[in-house]
This record gives C-alpha cells, sequence and structure tokens, in this order.
C-alpha cells in the first residue's frame, strides 16, 4: 500500500512540476527517474517446425544467432486425412494444455496450438487418463489419420509442449519426395493383443507397463527410446545379434523396435 501511495505521490509531483515550470526550464536530467519495468524474456532456443503433411512428418530446426540453421529433431505424425486436410501455410505457436478435449470428445495430451483449431496433441485418448489410449490410432501414425490437427506421441508431443514456446514459427506443407531436413523415423505399432496396449509406448509415467524392467521373476518387453536402451546389453543376452551387428547402437536398437519386441526379446534400461 505504502508502495502504491509512494507512485502516486510522484506522478503528482511530476505533473505539478510540469504544469507550473514553463518547458524550456525543465532540464532532463532533473525529470526523476522511473524503474526499468521487469520484461520476461523465455530462455529456450528458437525453434521452426516443418511439418511435413504429404509423408506425416516433422523436423524441427534451430535458427542460430549468426542465422545458421541447425537440424534438432525429426517425429513421425498423422495429418488429416481426406475432407480434413491440415491447413497449409506458416503459422505461430500459441496456447498451451496438458489435456484437451477434442471435437470428436476425445482427448488429446501435451496439445499445443497453431492455426485456429488446429493443434500439435498426442493420439487420442478416451479418457483424461493415461491407460486409456486410443491404440488402433496410435498404429496410424505415419499415416493422414486426424481431423486437421497434427498427432503425435507423447514423447513428441511433449517435446514440443516444452521445448517450443509461444511464437515459434510452424510450417505445414507437402512434399511427398523429401522428408525435409531429416529422415522420417519409423512409426511403432502396438500389437493388438498386448495387454499394455491402452498405454503410449513412449510416455515415461513411472506407471507405464511398457516401460517394466527385468527382474529375477518376469522379462516383459518394453518399448524404450534410444537413450534408455541398453544396446551392449541387449548384444550380449542375444549372441546372434551380437554376431551380426556388432555393438552397434543405432542398429541395435531399430532390430530392437521392428522385430525384437514382437519375437519377446528384453531389454534392460540405463
Amino acid at each position: 500500500m505504502k508502495k502504491k501511495i509512494g507512485i502516486l505521490w510522484r506522478l503528482l509531483c511530476v505533473s505539478a512540476l510540469l504544469f507550473f515550470v514553463p518547458a524550456d526550464c525543465v532540464r532532463a536530467d532533473e525529470l526523476p527517474e522511473w524503474p526499468a519495468a521487469d520484461v520476461f524474456v523465455d530462455p529456450r532456443p528458437d525453434y521452426t517446425v516443418f511439418v511435413n503433411r504429404a509423408l506425416n512428418c516433422i523436423s524441427v530446426v534451430q535458427t542460430e544467432a549468426d542465422g545458421t540453421v541447425t537440424p534438432v529433431k525429426s517425429m513421425v505424425c498423422s495429418c488429416g486425412r481426406e475432407g480434413h486436410e491440415t491447413p497449409e501455410g506458416v503459422f505461430q505457436t500459441s496456447d498451451y494444455y496438458e489435456w484437451r478435449l477434442m471435437v470428436d470428445n476425445s482427448y488429446g495430451r501435451y496439445a499445443v496450438r497453431f492455426n485456429g483449431k488446429i493443434l500439435f496433441h498426442s493420439v487420442p485418448y478416451e479418457e483424461t487418463s493415461p491407460d486409456s489410449l486410443e491404440w488402433e490410432e496410435y498404429n496410424l501414425l505415419g499415416e493422414n489419420a486426424s481431423l486437421g490437427c497434427v498427432r503425435l506421441s507423447v514423447e513428441d508431443a511433449k517435446w514440443i509442449y516444452d521445448n517450443c514456446k509461444p511464437g515459434t514459427a510452424v510450417v505445414v506443407y507437402s512434399d511427398s519426395e523429401t522428408a525435409g531436413l531429416l529422415e522420417k523415423p519409423a512409426a511403432v505399432k502396438i500389437p493388438e493383443d498386448s495387454p499394455c496396449r491402452g498405454w503410449d509406448p513412449t510416455d515415461v509415467d513411472v506407471e507405464n507397463p511398457w516401460f517394466a524392467t527385468v527382474n529375477e521373476n518376469t522379462e516383459i518387453p518394453a518399448v524404450v527410446t534410444l537413450e534408455q536402451f541398453n544396446y551392449m546389453d541387449y548384444a550380449d543376452r542375444y549372441p546372434d545379434l551380437k554376431q551380426a551387428f556388432g555393438y552397434d547402437q543405432d542398429v541395435l536398437y531399430l532390430h530392437y523396435i521392428l522385430f525384437g519386441i514382437n519375437e519377446g526379446r528384453t531389454v534392460t534400461l540405463n
């Protein structure tokens, strides 16, 4: 309260000074100094998100201080299906929602608006609960499947939600020949008979059954990220893979995602 009174008093004093003293008698250095306003500057990098709606993939690039562009991350997505095409153009991110009700009464996680009703968000959930994933829609990642929004895995939707500040440029275009500055990632499929199918395999929630670790009683195949994948252990426990691929991290991870899970092979986490 005292601070407010002090500010009002200073305003009255300056008003009186300007009213009673001729303008040519007031020196600039005699006017009161106003406190500088606190201006928040978002420290996150300047990214641009390129959405290729023809191949259903995303390339994120960072603009450096010297103007050069550095590729940062690629994602597989689902843009709008026929009759509900994701609009092309250049847009900016604005509103952010941890959960967002969609037009078909499903829910998207980590939703980020960038063009009116068009948002980035996860594959739909039936409820605002991480174990209610519409797994059939998850298996459509990499294909046109949405009502216009850009669907992503939870991991990728959360990355945009966490790392792309408001005002981030989004470029939606169509190129059926080239994925973009980065290659299109492979889309992980959830087996129909999987007991974990209600969960997004990339969700790092501690309750996610896909992330069960190996113990003395049970071994459950789990979808993990490249950083979590213990590739040396994977090679050591399966001699056929070690003989074929050695300790090549990228090849071993790709084998595990494409074949190992369905073959019942298990991993440990880093």
